[in-house]
């Protein structure tokens, strides 16, 4: 009895060659050398689409992904796409923060932390529901792209913020979000 290596049937058969597997893109965060790379674009749980107290309490924690993924990235389409076009204060937010992507800026940190979300899920006049929401912002540096530090903001302290949204269609759209007080978050 003979013991041998086994071979594979690739290996065995000329002129077959193993395809190549797709690297799978790694997200990197933005630090001083440079901005974020890959960043994974925020995923709307299922229960922020559902027509109850947990589901807009779910779809406010989302809003603040993806405006954590906007200040990550400058890419506004995510939380455009959940946000009412007359949302004055997502407008503001729009107009500081992808302009500071442009030519080669970047942002490092900035991410929203949601420490809490209730609704009492009453129906106000208007027909929105309202949340409110405890929610502070990671410290966050601003670089040209010639890596120089701008300026950077401390970490904050947990702040109120209200988003009323508006359901219709099957999902949540956020018609304003507000710090309780008056001004954007």
């Amino acid at each position: 009895m003979t013991h041998g290596a086994a071979t594979s049937s690739a290996a065995a058969s000329p002129g077959i060659t193993p395809s190549p597997t797709a690297a799978i893109p790694v997200y990197k965060p933005a630090d001083a050398t440079g901005p974020a790379q890959n960043v994974p674009l925020p995923v709307k749980p299922p229960l922020a689409d559902e027509f109850s107290k947990a589901g807009i309490e779910a779809f406010a924690r989302y809003w603040y992904d993806t405006l954590s993924y906007a200040f990550e990235t400058g890419e506004m389409s995510p939380l455009e796409s959940i946000s009412d076009p007359g949302c004055i204060p997502c407008a503001r937010t729009k107009a500081g923060v992808a302009p500071w992507h442009q030519e080669g800026r970047w942002t490092v940190g900035g991410q929203m932390i949601v420490v809490g979300a209730q609704s009492s899920f009453e129906v106000a006049p208007d027909g929105t529901h309202q949340v409110v929401s405890s929610v502070h912002q990671k410290l966050i540096s601003y670089y040209r792209a010639d890596g120089t530090l701008v300026e950077s903001h401390p970490e904050t302290t947990p702040a109120a913020d209200i988003l009323i949204g508006s359901y219709e269609n099957g999902k949540w759209t956020a018609m304003t979000v507000e710090h309780l007080g008056g001004s954007a978050p």
